[in-house]
């Protein structure tokens, strides 16, 4: 049985701040902007007790919380205290997926007893570092996840087999990943709340709901997750991207146009006669900070499930700014007369 271990700093660009200016600390602090345009792209936990939230507009924040502290963004900053914390991991295992600067997943089921290194993890981050973060330790992706979310702040869990569907469920339907504000509201007229309604449904039922993602949540639902962690890579690529004409915040938004460059590179793919194994994701944050991500497939894949993984893989917080769809790893035994195609580097239109 698996061992995956999910690891998420706590509120994680106002805890820099807090750690830069200790005379922050206790305050509710919001990331975001200074003026009123713009969202909140993190929020310490006192300003969270007021409701402010994350992709809420600042002009918004500004009216629940007038006496927090407003601070502009400073990535460049975050993106150091983040490479700190992935050198640590990387001490434990190299199978890790990142999401974003401040949660990822690690495969640690090379150790006999994961749990005292999950401990070591969480208290090197919070010695080394100045932050904490919160850890859930399981057997599944979905359930790790769940678990770090569970008593946050600066909190360990674990969810074991014989215990994952008593945790399960009393939990709110949004606990899923997977499940967003419209799913809620959809399930909420057919009175489902909590993991426990969502039972209720047969899976012929929750597929009509939600399509192939019906499938997937009724086995979340259920403590199953067969998902493997989608780990870094940035290799030679046949692909189709775009620069946006203006920065995008939501999964949703960056997903419509992540689909459709996915058609595109599938026709350029039937064009060239090639048969990849392997999908790639690249985001372009506002700051031009560039992340690459890749999944391969396996004999029932399918390139647009493949893809949600991908996307699920990535934070949006910071604003996408560019989308780049490709394939590589390529079955073909022809694939090295292809590597001098330009598609295969990422077009530069940035």
């Amino acid at each position: 049985m698996k061992k995956i271990l999910h690891m998420d700093v706590d509120a994680f660009f106002a805890s820099v701040e807090q750690l830069d200016q200790p005379q922050l600390r206790g305050k509710p602090v919001i990331v975001g902007g200074t003026g009123n345009r713009g969202v909140v792209s993190t929020c310490s936990y006192e300003a969270r007790r007021y409701g402010v939230r994350s992709a809420m507009p600042i002009a918004l924040a500004r009216k629940k919380c007038p006496q927090a502290v407003f601070l502009p963004v400073r990535y460049g900053r975050y993106v150091e205290k983040s490479a700190e914390i992935r050198e640590i991991l990387g001490e434990y295992t190299q199978q890790y997926q990142t999401v974003g600067l401040d949660e990822a997943y690690l495969d640690v089921s090379a150790y006999s007893d994961a749990v005292p290194i999950a401990r070591e993890i969480k208290t090197r981050i919070r010695r080394e570092t100045g932050l904490t973060c919160s850890v859930g330790l399981s057997y599944n992706m979905s359930l790790a996840k769940i678990a770090s979310d569970l008593k946050k702040p600066d909190a360990f869990v674990i969810i074991r087999p014989e215990n994952a569907l008593e945790i399960l469920a009393p939990l709110p339907i949004g606990a899923l990943h997977g499940v967003g504000k419209k799913s809620q509201e959809l399930l909420a007229k057919k009175g489902i709340k909590t993991v426990a309604d969502f039972w209720q449904l047969s899976m012929d039922e929750a597929v009509q709901l939600f399509g192939k993602m019906g499938r997937v949540l009724y086995e979340r639902s259920r403590g199953h997750d067969q998902r493997e962690l989608v780990l870094e890579r940035a290799p030679k690529s046949l692909s189709r991207e775009t620069t946006l004409g203006f920065d995008l915040f939501e999964r949703e938004a960056v997903a419509a146009i992540a689909y459709s460059l996915l058609q595109e590179v599938q026709e350029d793919i039937r064009q060239e006669g090639v048969s990849p194994q392997t999908i790639i994701l690249k985001i372009k944050y506002a700051d031009f900070t560039l992340r690459t991500k890749q999944r391969k497939a396996t004999t029932d894949s399918n390139w647009r499930e493949l893809l949600d993984d991908l996307l699920d893989a990535f934070s949006y917080g910071a604003g996408v700014r560019l989308v780049g769809v490709g394939f590589s790893n390529f079955a073909d035994p022809q694939e090295v007369r292809y590597e001098q195609l330009s598609l295969f580097t990422w077009n530069r239109r940035e």
